[in-house]
């Protein structure tokens, strides 16, 4: 069932699920769409319970999973993919639904999700399934297999009992002893399966969508992005309560800040920031979002940072996504605009104003400036004449242990029209003058 682009499960899924009773309902999905299925639950379905796995260790979560069960009123259990394959718990429960949402990211037969859903689809034969996905084929017919494993197995009769055999079926493989695939046949017949056993629809035709649509995706710190985080937070914190702070450098202490948001640091006496992580927590959030759009959809990235562009560009060609960049350092908006590129990177300041980003209809911004003119010119980019399509713009946001961090804050001020740098101080400035009178309660 395709349900557009990533940030909400169908509402008719929910539905569904009330239609048949559900108890126990496993929901999957990526990391990203998480606390889309909480909020919908709770307003589609207000009398069932949700519980997000998100935090703490495998056994930690199956704790909370044997929780939530002893209690038998009805129960959402939403989990991402990576988590919920190394559950062993989740393979002793029997199931009264089970959801797989952006399925497409079972589609390797041989992958440890995939072949984990085929075996809990197979425990859990009375079980109700549902797959959503806006890109059901991503690359070719013989995605189909695992994909219909998660919803078929173990007998699989819309495409066959094996993958061996649905390749068979649907590949022209080359001769010789490397055996590779050449070509596709049969595909009127996959074509008449698909159609047998989906619904599709797009959300432009049901739903009544404002011209543009804009989202927060927060994204949680790594334990070492955070423990420098909460350094510099600390000596910032420090600063501005002895009383010392000023416009000037409270923005230089501001700007380490936020840059330790996009996983990467630069100390005093060094050129250049250095990551703090192999793969900082917004590049994998980035890298997890991309990898649910169609393999043609073009894209802009907006960064304030360097470093973000170097994560950035380092994500698209890990993702093998060829890539453009606008910066100080590199001018390739051409590339990109002729479509020789599908993912331009490019910072705030030089993709903000006077140029046409109408090839685009999704944009991220990894990083947030400062400045309300520069953010609302590079929302303009996109969104303006020549933009035939809905457009969707997501703001990655860090978070250390649930809580806003200075990104969050900078968005907030934005959003209010206010001047950031005099917003975050007068908060950090309010909260010393009630921490005292906090303390002395206890």
């Amino acid at each position: 069932c395709a349900h557009g682009r990533f940030p909400l499960p169908a509402p008719a899924t929910l539905e569904i699920l009330r239609a048949v009773t559900a108890t126990k309902t496993l929901v999957c999905c990526p990391v990203a769409v998480i606390p889309a299925w909480v909020k919908q639950v709770g307003l589609w379905l207000p009398d069932v319970r949700v519980v997000a796995l998100t935090k703490g260790t495998s056994k930690q979560k199956d704790e909370i999973v044997a929780a939530a069960l002893a209690d038998t009123t009805p129960v959402v259990i939403v989990v991402n993919y990576e988590t919920a394959w190394r559950m062993k718990s989740l393979e002793r429960i029997r199931w009264d639904a089970l959801v797989w949402d952006e399925v497409h990211r079972l589609k390797a037969p041989s992958g440890a999700a995939s072949r984990w859903a085929g075996r809990m689809c197979k425990a859990n034969p009375q079980a109700r399934k549902i797959a959503l996905s806006g890109t059901l084929i991503p690359h070719s017919v013989l995605d189909l297999w695992a994909i219909y494993r998660a919803v078929e197995s173990p007998e699989c009769p819309t495409f066959g009992t094996s993958f061996t055999l649905h390749r068979a079926k649907f590949a022209v493989m080359s001769n010789g002893l490397q055996k590779f695939v050449v070509g596709y046949r049969n595909l009127d017949e996959a074509h008449r399966k698909l159609a047998a056993t989906t619904h599709q629809v797009k959300s432009a035709d049901v739903l009544d969508l404002p011209p543009i649509l804009v989202q927060d995706v927060t994204v949680e710190l790594s334990p070492a992005e955070a423990r420098v985080y909460r350094e510099l937070e600390t000596d910032f914190c420090a600063v501005v309560e002895g009383g010392t702070i000023t416009p000037a450098n409270a923005l230089v202490q501001l700007l380490r800040m936020q840059q330790t948001c996009g996983g990467a640091v630069r100390y005093d006496g060094e050129q250049h920031a250095k990551n703090l992580t192999e793969i900082p927590a917004k590049a994998a959030a980035l890298a997890d979002m991309l990898e649910d759009l169609p393999p043609d959809e073009p894209v802009v990235v907006f960064c304030r940072f360097s470093s973000d562009i170097a994560n950035v560009r380092a994500v698209a060609e890990r993702l093998k996504i060829s890539v453009s960049e606008l910066s100080g350092q590199a001018r390739q908006l051409d590339d990109w605009q002729q479509g020789k590129t599908r993912l331009l990177v490019t910072q705030i300041q030089s993709g903000g104003i006077g140029i046409d980003l109408t090839r685009a209809s999704v944009a991220w911004f990894y990083s947030l400036g400062y400045s309300l003119s520069e953010y609302e010119q590079a929302v303009a980019r996109l969104h303006r004449p020549g933009q035939t399509k809905h457009t969707h713009i997501y703001h990655l946001i860090a978070t250390h242990n649930g809580r806003a961090t200075v990104d969050g804050r900078v968005h907030e001020a934005l959003k209010d029209r206010k001047e950031v740098v005099d917003v975050i101080l007068d908060g950090i400035r309010d909260r010393t003058r009630v921490a005292p009178a906090a303390s002395g309660t206890h």
